[in-house]
């Protein structure tokens, strides 16, 4: 009788134990449930920016070779595409600039001259810029684009700037009302100031210099490719100074506001 209690107890106590053990295995599983949301709140906003991918479908035209037809629908595509943008802004806290659509004049020399008579690749009849303070803005701002529309090209130059140095997002979409293929370019403030700036004044002065050696029917002379190479490391200065800032606004927004 008490060979049988010792054995009873024995198994009791392998029960019990069994049950203790399987606990902390449970406990273990349901940590392990979060590393994905928590990689994605550690994704800064930098290196979101610098991963958005070019790309290019075939949709990249607009529907017709027609540019008479074009023309005539392009105020329609500028307002759909102030509407859409003053949405934008408003949520994303950014701003816009609208200028007016091509004149006919210009669209049609382009498309002779550039696209071989094919209006279908003349995509910037409308076109707008959205600027922002600083990367957030920038990215939601885009994120609403692609909410409210069809993106059929993006060009990344913020993560492949132009050799001045200068950097943005140039995106085309498909408006959803008129169908119309627009362009938006996304700017950081301080640097489309300094295109817009030094920059231009730099291009200015590069072509006074270049204009002044045709004009004598002869090449660039050492002095002077040296003046040009100076003024386009000087712009470039700018563009990486600007750049910068933003990066640190964007990894470390504390230190900037206390500066």
């Amino acid at each position: 009788m008490n060979k049988l209690f010792r054995t009873f107890f024995i198994f009791l106590i392998l029960l019990s134990t069994r049950g203790a053990i399987a606990q902390p295995n449970e406990i273990k599983y349901n940590k392990l449930a979060e590393p994905s949301d928590f990689s994605q709140k550690s994704y800064n906003d930098i290196e979101q920016l610098i991963n958005l991918s070019n790309q290019h479908s075939a949709s990249a035209q607009q529907d017709t070779q027609d540019l008479d037809a074009l023309m005539a629908r392009a105020p329609q595509a500028q307002q759909e595409l102030i509407a859409l943008l003053n949405h934008i802004n408003h949520a994303s806290q950014t701003s816009s600039i609208i200028p007016a659509t091509k004149s006919y004049q210009r669209a049609a020399q382009k498309v002779q001259l550039k696209f071989n008579g094919d209006a279908s690749q003349l995509t910037d009849i409308a076109r707008a810029s959205v600027v922002a303070n600083d990367v957030n803005s920038l990215l939601t701002s885009y994120q609403l684009l692609r909410q409210s529309t069809n993106v059929v090209q993006l060009k990344n130059r913020f993560a492949e700037p132009k050799t001045s140095g200068y950097r943005d997002l140039n995106v085309l979409v498909k408006l959803p009302q008129s169908q119309m293929v627009v362009e938006v370019q996304f700017h950081l403030n301080d640097i489309a100031e300094i295109k817009s700036g030094p920059e231009h004044q730099v291009y200015e002065q590069i072509q006074v210099i270049e204009l002044q050696a045709k004009k004598q029917r002869r090449a660039l002379n050492d002095l002077e490719r040296a003046s040009i190479a100076k003024l386009r490391q000087d712009s470039h200065k700018q563009y990486h100074k600007a750049w910068l800032y933003y990066k640190r606004q964007s990894l470390y927004p504390s230190t900037i506001q206390a500066a």
